[in-house]
């Protein structure tokens, strides 16, 4: 049983996450077991969505196999993260990282570590989000692994962004940039790329971020990373905004949200929503603007997202403004 869900989870997880690291192989499978095969991302992401009860549960009660634990753990960390559910990401990768621990496998701990830091940060709890980011950059330095330790760099980016200390955080992201390159990892060197220009944008300096993320974006169009695009183009609209840019702006925005939704991350296809919505806003469209806030609160209450709440009531707070017609 678990090989067939360890399996099924990693030809759905690539199907879906084409570009992602993937830094050790998977336990191979037991003669007579026979994985599924989804066709697309389509049938991935319905795979996982299906399935998403059933396999916490068999990680939960996996006593004794613990390389199928975190790598488990693993396969299905990209569908919590994308889809919202954060407390699922966090619980599984504490499962993985105790099974890591038991296994002594400094690499599976360095993995659920990053993991589970960056699950941390989606939860708002930066104190334990560092304590695992600066565990997993140690571990990957440990193993002289660069692409390990660059992607620690931008999760400790990601993390004092949310904070609001970009300064503190550009350091990280550019060192992250460095190491990919020396890896020779162009996936990463672009998500980097656009998270030191994310991070000029929020210093101001929307000109230079203009520069770094469209360098992001022509390698991402060169390798065809979909979501690292939608990322990208989501961090051009901002930039575009801020420089009074409508229809790049918008365009840019749009281009995300389209991106977001081909690829099944609903979560992502929100949060972009709520940034098609501010484009707007800044432009005088308020009525296109409040269109695409609903849109983003029909997911997020999909998903029976806490971020809902906030959406709704700044939908509130711009209808209030609004002059009734005479």
């Amino acid at each position: 049983m678990l090989d067939h869900y360890l399996h099924t989870t990693g030809r759905a997880d690539e199907l879906l996450n084409q570009h992602r690291d993937r830094l050790f192989t998977l336990i191979d499978v037991s003669p007579g077991v026979t994985p599924e095969s989804p066709a697309d991302q389509k049938q991935a992401l319905a795979w996982f969505e299906s399935e998403h009860a059933v396999l916490l549960e068999t990680l939960r009660h996996a006593t004794g196999f613990d390389t199928h634990i975190w790598q488990l753990a693993w396969t299905l960390a990209p569908f919590f993260e994308y889809q919202g559910h954060w407390r699922d990401w966090r619980d599984s990768q504490s499962i993985a990282l105790d099974a890591s621990r038991r296994l002594s496998d400094k690499l599976a701990q360095a993995l659920s570590h990053r993991l589970l830091g960056s699950a941390f940060i989606q939860l708002r709890s930066y104190d334990h989000a560092r304590t695992h980011l600066r565990h997993a950059l140690d571990l990957f330095r440990d193993l002289a692994d660069n692409t390990g330790q660059a992607d620690a760099h931008r999760n400790l980016a990601w993390m004092l962004e949310r904070q609001g200390l970009y300064r503190e955080a550009l350091p990280h992201a550019e060192q992250a940039l460095a190491l990919f390159r020396a890896a020779g990892n162009r996936t990463g060197q672009a998500r980097a790329l656009n998270a030191v220009g994310w991070l000029h944008a929020q210093l101001g300096d929307y000109a230079q971020a203009l520069v770094c993320c469209q360098q992001a974006l022509d390698l991402q169009h060169e390798i065809n990373d979909r979501f690292g695009l939608a990322e990208t183009y989501d961090s051009l609209g901002y930039a575009h905004r801020h420089l009074g840019h409508q229809k790049e702006a918008i365009t840019c925005c749009q281009q995300a949200v389209n991106l977001y939704r081909e690829l099944g991350y609903r979560y992502q296809e929100a949060d972009t929503l709520v940034s098609l919505g501010d484009a707007y806003q800044a432009f005088g469209d308020s009525e296109s603007a409040r269109t695409a806030w609903r849109r983003a609160l029909a997911i997020l209450e999909q998903l029976d997202h806490p971020r809902a709440d906030r959406v709704r009531a700044r939908i509130q707070e711009d209808s209030a403004y609004v002059t009734p017609a005479r």
